[in-house]
């Protein structure tokens, strides 16, 4: 059993990957590599088998001088066997043992020669699980692999192509139809899975219709409860070599469906746009996925990927800068003992030159503020009489003041007697320190008198 556990974060250090898929009668090549910059494809190329493709896959990489951090390997689809399973949701803790089960019973491999790889999902709306498992001969993945390691390139990853490029949970359901020069391949994806595949020998152009449909129908019917009353909802078309698109046209109206082609990963567009090559969709679909680690079909290697020239030459500048602003920041911050000394001595010798100017500067200070507070005082004591004089003045001969009261800051109160206490809120209006009348009290007449009490807002001027 191959069931991985650990992860590699080795490849997304690096951000360099190195994609290989093997088709009928070719190898597709991409090399991609994050980097500040941006993304960037620096090696993208359909390589046929007869032209000794991994000989010329390692020379264009010992001429760049650099081994990508990941090298991905989607084997040739007819060394493969695919299975799709559902399980009660309640298995996933023991999901492993459940496969190591099925395997024993589905997969007609001896034991000592299988290598078995998953992939999991669960339904949306249901309590099921849907395990998708992948086998093939240990000894028909090592033929394939090993022509590349005599090459110099190392395998970090080794897995089929269809679970790979699975569309995302969330997209319809979809039939995708890869095709090759001497195979095609149906497959069936639903909630980020695919759920079911069938390889067939490539069918002449005028029979594909017909053979295709059948496939897809009987695919669909075999599902229809995966499916739901939509049924399929996206019919792509992909592959090295592709259908005429009568044909293509032709099944999609079989189903009632347009047709699509392979979507190109949203990354690379940008990256692509000044590039005369054709893009190699599948492999760039592949190079930008991130499969499950149970997906893979070898063991992990945990091989340790060297530093290029460049990256030695930007770590050895980077290196040499972080060594001067240290010694600039040592020179800096570490003057000579003797000259801190110094410093310090004709400090302490300027504060005690200054310490009597310092002391009549701070009485200077106190005296000023004694000072304002009599001008304060003063100034205060002034506008009150003021005030009151001019009360006095404009009340009529038969009004007395008993009281006046005032605080700095606050309204005044008048009280006192008169005979004619209706008059007295207007006469006190019209005063010049006088904003408005708060309020006007009235009590009961005694001896010709009416008492009254007055409360009224001052100007603001007057305090300033």
């Amino acid at each position: 059993m191959n069931l991985k556990t650990k992860v590699d974060f080795n490849w997304m250090l690096n951000r360099s990957s190195l994609c290989l898929i093997l088709w009928d009668d070719g190898v597709d090549v991409v090399w991609t590599e994050q980097s500040v910059l941006g993304l960037s494809v620096r090696l993208m190329e359909r390589i046929p088998m007869d032209d000794q493709p991994f000989e010329t896959i390692a020379e264009k990489l010992s001429l760049a001088e650099k081994m990508p951090a990941r090298v991905l390997l989607c084997l040739p689809r007819p060394l493969l066997m695919q299975r799709t399973i559902d399980y009660p949701a309640t298995v996933q803790s023991d999901l492993e043992n459940m496969i190591q089960f099925e395997a024993a019973r589905h997969v007609p491999l001896p034991e000592a020669d299988r290598r078995i790889a998953y992939a999991s999902a669960r339904w949306p709306e249901q309590d099921q699980l849907s395990v998708n498992l992948t086998a093939a001969r240990q000894s028909a993945i090592a033929a394939c692999i090993k022509p590349l390691e005599d090459a110099g390139i190392p395998i970090d990853c080794a897995l089929a192509f269809a679970p790979l490029i699975a569309p995302p949970a969330e997209t319809e359901p979809t039939v995708m139809v890869i095709s090759d020069t001497e195979h095609v391949e149906v497959a069936l994806f639903a909630d980020g899975l695919l759920h079911d595949s069938l390889l067939v020998d490539r069918p002449a152009e005028d029979a594909a219709k017909e053979t295709l449909t059948g496939i897809v129908r009987r695919i669909a019917a075999q599902h229809r409860e995966r499916l739901g009353a939509e049924g399929i909802g996206r019919l792509v078309f992909a592959g090295p070599v592709p259908f005429l698109d009568d044909t293509q046209q032709a099944l999609g109206s079989s189903f009632g469906l347009p047709v699509h082609g392979m979507d190109l990963p949203e990354e690379f567009r940008s990256a692509l746009d000044a590039s005369d090559a054709e893009p190699l969709i599948e492999a760039l679909c592949a190079v930008a996925a991130e499969p499950p680690l149970t997906l893979n079909l070898i063991d992990q290697t945990n091989r340790k990927v060297p530093w290029s020239r460049r990256t030695l030459l930007v770590a050895g500048l980077c290196a040499l800068f972080l060594i001067e602003l240290s010694i600039g920041w040592a020179v800096w911050t570490n003057a000579p003992a003797a000259k801190l000394k110094a410093v310090n001595k004709e400090i302490a010798q300027i504060k005690r030159r200054a310490a009597p100017v310092q002391t009549v500067r701070n009485q200077n200070r106190d005296l000023r503020r004694e000072l304002n507070q009599l001008n304060e005082l003063g100034r205060t004591r002034v506008s009150s009489m003021k005030m009151l004089k001019i009360l006095s003045d404009a009340l009529p001969n038969d009004t007395y003041l008993e009281g006046v009261a005032y605080q700095r800051g606050d309204d005044i109160r008048i009280r006192g007697r008169s005979k004619e206490p209706d008059k007295l809120p207007q006469l006190i209006q019209d005063l010049p320190f006088i904003e408005t009348i708060e309020a006007s009290e009235i009590e009961e007449k005694q001896n010709d008198y009416y008492r009254f009490t007055l409360s009224a807002a001052l100007r603001s001027m007057l305090d300033e």
